[in-house]
């Protein structure tokens, strides 16, 4: 374990689905702690594994790709559940997923809502287990 909380450069999840440097002003923002953790098991979740194979991750991200398309039937949400877990548990910085929701959203077709309540590694830098959330079209 480390004694100094992780830092990274801030992330802009925009609405059209792209993801850009957020800024302070003229810099760069930094994130660190829960949030610098939260913004990396987003970014764990919309990368294809093998997608950074060439770069040397070759198991970095997620297999949900594979689901894209099909209808969200019991089987197939089971199966994206299993496939969202095994990524965020793949961050050496969670300890445990105590909860895992899947659920889709009837208003949006194709559309799930994830909600998960994850226990860090590292409570002392990163606090106590915590809720995620993110929405996710396999559509």
């Amino acid at each position: 374990m480390t004694d100094q909380p992780h830092l990274d450069l801030r992330l802009d999840f925009r609405n059209d689905g792209l993801v850009d440097l957020q800024l302070r002003g003229r810099e760069v923002d930094t994130i660190d702690a829960i949030d610098n953790l939260i913004q990396a098991l987003k970014m764990r979740l919309s990368i294809s594994e093998t997608e950074l194979s060439r770069v040397g991750h070759p198991r970095y991200g997620n297999r949900i790709h594979e689901l894209v398309g099909e209808p969200l039937s019991r089987r197939n949400l089971e199966l994206l559940r299993r496939h969202i877990r095994r990524a965020l548990l793949a961050d050496p910085r969670v300890a445990k997923i105590e909860q895992l929701d899947v659920v889709p959203l009837p208003a949006e077709p194709g559309v799930v809502d994830v909600q998960a309540v994850i226990v860090p590694n590292e409570p002392a830098l990163l606090g106590p287990a915590f809720v995620f959330g993110v929405v996710i079209d396999v559509g």
